[in-house]
């Protein structure tokens, strides 16, 4: 090749090294990370989400990603700064409902952090909190507190699409009742709500037939002593898009039975192997009855469980 050719492109692959390939290159920026924060052990990434705290307990909370240094409001409690993106809430030392706002600089990215102060489990007496029949725990599952639910926070949101009145026992009494709830609990049934968007069944939540379950009342239905029921880290859910108080009919064959609890069950566990699976847990398949229909117990004790109802 003629010398002067050689030279000529050399010094054209130069330029263009120099020259955007775009008019607009240069101005572009980088996608921000995902808007995350953490808090109780968990990752937080929608637009509310909920944690569950003693009175007076230093919660730790770190942000990542957004656009730009992240900020945090309260009206209650104490935030002190660790760091550019990391808190310390102080909780209050009276038990209630307090939010915790965090956002980007552009506000662009904003999560509410609904913060239950619980009341501790040291103010139940004779198997009751004040009023409220909770029964006896073994002491290796008792609770550190309850989550004291009132009239005017019944339809607090714990996740986009689960409110905190889903997950409450069905014993009878009046309010105020009290609740035990992991975090990783509603986290884990938004995952879900997700997976069945993906398969076409969309829903705005699942139905919950059982949540959390007193000893008082789990021991009325005859069911084991260390239920994760007891513990809030369970849900009995069904698939209910029109809200007619039964199972969707999840596999299309015109008929809802067994095989629709099995449909979501194959969903769940595809879910709790996964590689990058955060809240594996128990699961369970369960047939129509007289006073109910098919529905899927979902738990996260932490580890894999399989069984039939």
């Amino acid at each position: 090749m003629d010398r002067t050719l050689i030279a000529a492109l050399a010094a054209a692959a130069a330029v263009a090294q120099l020259v955007p390939a775009h008019p607009f290159a240069a101005e572009a920026r980088p996608e921000p990370a995902p808007f995350v924060v953490a808090a109780k052990g968990q990752a937080f990434t929608a637009k509310v989400a909920s944690i569950f705290v003693m009175p007076g307990e230093r919660v730790a909370l770190t942000v990542t990603g957004g656009d730009g240094a992240p900020r945090v409001e309260t009206a209650a409690g104490l935030v002190e700064a660790k760091g550019p993106r990391g808190w310390e809430w102080h909780a209050p030392l009276t038990p209630g409902l307090r939010t915790i706002t965090f956002g980007d600089a552009r506000d662009k990215d904003r999560l509410e952090l609904h913060a239950f102060v619980m009341v501790p489990a040291t103010e139940v007496r004779d198997g009751t909190l004040h009023g409220y029949r909770i029964g006896t725990y073994p002491e290796r599952s008792k609770p550190d507190g309850f989550i004291q639910v009132t009239t005017e926070n019944l339809r607090t949101k714990v996740s986009p699409h689960f409110e905190l009145r889903q997950f409450l026992c069905k014993q009878p009494g009046g309010f105020p009742k009290y609740v035990v709830l992991q975090e990783a609990l509603p986290l884990k049934l938004e995952s879900v709500v997700e997976a069945l968007d993906r398969a076409g069944h969309g829903v705005d939540t699942l139905e919950i037939m059982s949540g959390y379950r007193t000893p008082f009342y789990n021991a009325g239905l005859g069911n084991v002593r260390d239920s994760q029921h007891t513990l809030g880290s369970a849900a009995d859910v069904f698939v209910d898009s029109r809200h007619r108080s039964h199972m969707d009919d999840l596999d299309g064959n015109g008929v809802v039975d067994r095989r629709d609890a099995l449909w979501l069950f194959s969903v769940v566990d595809r879910m709790d192997r996964a590689p990058t699976a955060r809240w594996k847990g128990g699961l369970g398949d369960y047939d129509s009855t007289a006073g109910h229909g098919p529905f899927v117990h979902i738990d996260v004790r932490g580890r894999l469980a399989r069984w039939r109802g």
